[in-house]
């Protein structure tokens, strides 16, 4: 429940615009102010005054069909007076709607649109603040590494033009959530501190509540509940101070997480009903998707599972309306169990394998959202330092200005200093800095995409089973599949670990005399039960007496490599053989198949170096997609070559070359 809000909370807090909120609350204040000024006598409908009010009469009735009306007036009224701010101003609110519809697309066009009227005009306020709304819309599509960069494009613009820094405050709590949401709490909660400086420094108490309760929020998946507790609460007063129903919602709905970790219903029970009657008020869509889940764990505690099935399946209604799919996800989660505690076995498997197959998807997702945020975090090193920095020091100018400027003035000379040793340095580092980015680079896909979703998803059927009772029939049909995906990730291992050693330590081969009949033996023995598992035969044609002077582990990993691709991609009662001949003094393999084959372009990126692309086999089977990469590293190390030749539906041969046997040596 805590992980819900969290994902809502980020959604809500990181508008620039604090004083959209307060007019959402003030919805017919803020027509009554429009009608007021066009009943004056001196009314003129094309200034700046009418049109602003147009604007943030929208943005308080975002959700209304009247909306777009509005900003049809505001944007024709500012185009022809010349007004490039409200230009911007109603291309960002169009963005605002649109993300608020879940039409990310739409929202996207609009706001950059927006930008580019900011950029034409030099209207840096503006820029700032549509920044920060992309960067909104990169993090509800799942793409936190774009987020990241939004949000310190902004900074940059804020460094550079220091009288908009009363936004650092906002800028360091998105920054904040960003980590706090993909697990870095050390990073969030020094973004987080900063951010509640600035907030009270410009006496911000809405964005002041609005980092505690994600503090909080920390606490609570911490199982903190003490600290938790208390911070909610204080932001519980802030916010019915400010009259902020969004947000007072979201801390109703807080505390109803705090009461269901402490096992009290009842209680629990009491704030998610207040939170529901704000959303209510307000047709909070996304605040209903986390409320409504939150009542239906309540009531399973209460075991009232006529209400918790109610209420799932509204939050699961609502959730797929706005295409939330962390939401969506937890209401199947939620289902399954009540199904389970009525009886319903059926129904609950099949609300549980939907929730298993949006984990699975969420978790490698979400794997590749740490690394895209990592990658970021790399690249903007400086720039986070940077920001940490600057902050800090403008936390404590007041105290230490005379230091401070001193400091910076050192700081300077000695940065000079570094920057001219290392412009005489970089040369010489380029090459081997831009090839370990692209070995770090390819090393996180396949981690993200082969192993993080097998393990993540058979975690949770572990869990799962250890908290539910299962038929022996139903364990049996749950685990076999889960078998299946775990039983390939020692062969990714294999690949993986030789492959990130030959990267980073280099080849070192231990080359000597080998009897390959024997490695292609014991590989295929060693096969056999996949193939046995599709029919496939295997033929090996190498005569026992054909020896190479290679390096024997090396040979082992590609054969083994190019007989299991074969199996891989052959279909059902299949064959394969492997072969071998003298040419140009060099002793030349064949593994063949009659599978399905390639076509010639597939055929000419096989063995690119930064090809890594996995492609599921005849039974679906999974593979690496570093597997042909890392068997040409091999043959080449050994003084050799590799090829294919394919035709598309007859079936592939791949081919390499390797030294044949030292007559001086003894032969192994």
């Amino acid at each position: 429940m805590a992980n819900i809000l969290k994902k809502q909370l980020l959604y809500i807090i990181l508008s620039l615009s604090c004083t959209t909120c307060l007019l959402a609350q003030s919805e017919k204040n803020a027509f009554a102010k429009t009608a007021e000024l066009k009943s004056k006598q001196d009314f003129e409908s094309q200034n700046t005054t009418y049109i602003d009010r147009l604007i943030d009469t929208a943005k308080s009735n975002i959700h209304s069909d009247s909306t777009i009306i509005l900003l049809k007036e505001a944007y024709d009224l500012s185009v022809h007076i010349k007004y490039s701010l409200g230009e911007s101003k109603v291309l960002s609110t169009y963005g605002y709607y649109y993300s608020e519809k879940g039409e990310t697309e739409k929202a996207h066009e609009y706001n950059t649109r927006a930008i580019e009227v900011a950029d034409k005009h030099n209207l840096y306020e503006q820029k700032v603040r549509v920044l920060n709304n992309m960067g909104l819309d990169y993090w509800y599509q799942g793409d936190d590494a774009n987020a990241l960069r939004k949000y310190l494009e902004a900074q940059a613009l804020i460094n550079e033009n220091k009288e908009l820094s009363r936004f650092l405050s906002h800028l360091n709590n998105n920054i904040a959530l960003l980590y706090d949401n993909n697990g870095d709490y050390e990073t969030a909660l020094i973004f987080y501190e900063i951010s509640i400086k600035h907030s009270e420094d410009n006496e911000d108490e809405n964005l002041l509540a609005s980092a505690l309760i994600n503090i909080g929020g920390i606490y609570l998946d911490q199982k903190n509940i003490e600290e938790a507790e208390r911070l909610i609460n204080r932001s519980v007063q802030i916010f019915m101070k400010l009259d902020n129903k969004e947000w007072l919602s979201n801390a109703y709905g807080s505390k109803g997480s705090i009461e269901i970790e402490k096992k009290n219903y009842q209680e629990a029970l009491k704030w998610l009903k207040e939170a529901e009657k704000l959303c209510d008020e307000i047709e909070h869509n996304f605040g209903y998707t986390y409320v409504y889940n939150g009542l239906a764990e309540a009531y399973i505690g209460q075991e009232n599972l006529i209400l918790a099935e109610e209420y799932a399946l509204k939050g699961l209604q609502i959730s797929k309306k706005i295409n939330d799919l962390k939401n969506i996800k937890e209401s199947n989660l939620i289902l399954s169990k009540i199904y389970d505690k009525k009886g319903l076995y059926n129904k609950a498997y099949e609300y549980q394998s939907e929730y298993m197959a949006l984990f699975e998807k969420s978790s490698v997702e979400k794997f590749k959202k740490g690394l895209g945020v990592l990658r970021s975090k790399m690249e903007f090193d400086n720039e986070k330092k940077v920001i940490i920095e600057e902050n800090n020091k403008a936390l404590a100018k007041h105290k230490q200005y005379v230091y401070f400027a001193l400091s910076a003035l050192f700081i300077a000379i000695l940065f000079l200093g570094l920057i001219y040793r290392t412009n005489k340095l970089q040369k010489k580092f380029t090459a081997e800095l831009s090839d370990s980015n692209e070995t770090k680079d390819k090393l996180f896909s396949v981690i993200a995409h082969d192993l993080k979703g097998p393990i993540g998803s058979f975690y949770s059927l572990m869990k799962l089973y250890m908290d539910k009772e299962y038929s022996k029939e139903e364990a049996d049909h749950l685990f076999s599949k889960a078998l299946d995906n775990i039983n390939n990730i020692s062969d990714m291992l294999n690949n993986l670990l030789l492959w990130a050693k030959t990267q980073i330590q280099g080849n070192i081969i231990k080359k000597q005399n080998i009897n390959i009949n024997t490695i292609v033996k014991d590989n295929i023995e060693l096969l056999n039960p996949l193939a046995e598992k599709k029919s496939i035969q295997i033929s090996n044609y190498i005569p026992e007496n054909t020896f190479s002077y290679s390096d024997r582990d090396y040979m082992d990993i590609v054969l083994r490599n190019l007989i299991s691709n074969a199996i891989k991609f052959t279909n059902t009662h299949g064959e394969i053989s492997v072969n071998s001949f003298i040419k140009n003094n060099e002793l030349q393999i064949e593994v063949s198949d009659n599978g399905v084959g390639m076509d010639l372009e597939t055929q000419s990126k096989l063995f690119e170096k930064n090809n890594t692309e996995s492609t599921y086999g005849t039974n679906n089977e999974k593979g690496t997609g570093l597997g042909l990469s890392l068997c040409r590293d091999l043959v080449e190390s050994n003084g050799g070559k590799i090829g294919v030749s394919s035709i598309k539906d007859q079936g592939t041969t791949v081919y390499f070359t390797i030294p044949v046997k030292k007559e001086y040596l003894k032969v192994i």
